[in-house]
């Protein structure tokens, strides 16, 4: 999947030639590729990117409301929802380094 590997230039690509980004993975969770952007993906450096483009195109479809809306099959998780979860469990990790602190800890927030 694409977006599970940060790849920016090939989901900017799918996604403006008519790809359904709306449609759950036949996963266990069922993830959208939104979910899946909120998460992170092997490049966080472009994250924030891909959701930006997932987002753009679902306003430019009429679909916003559904994407955001879309929860995970086990435990009902928006994309927010996980977005949120991400980000508390990254800067847990970086505060039990001893990584959260000043300017590295802002850097954690500008990746997400």
């Amino acid at each position: 999947n694409c977006v599970r590997r940060g790849e920016i230039a090939k989901v900017k690509e799918l996604v403006k030639g008519g790809a359904d980004y709306s449609v759950p993975a036949d996963t266990l969770r069922a993830w959208t590729p939104l979910h899946i952007a909120c998460w992170g993906s092997l490049k966080p450096q472009v994250d924030k990117e891909i959701v930006e483009q997932i987002l753009l195109q679902a306003k430019k479809d009429g679909k916003t409301n559904t994407i955001i809306a879309a929860r995970d099959k086990i435990d009902g998780k928006t994309p927010v929802e996980l977005a949120k979860e991400r980000q508390a469990e990254l800067l847990a990790l970086a505060a039990a380094s001893g990584g959260a602190d000043g300017e590295e800890k802002g850097e954690l927030d500008e990746k997400r």
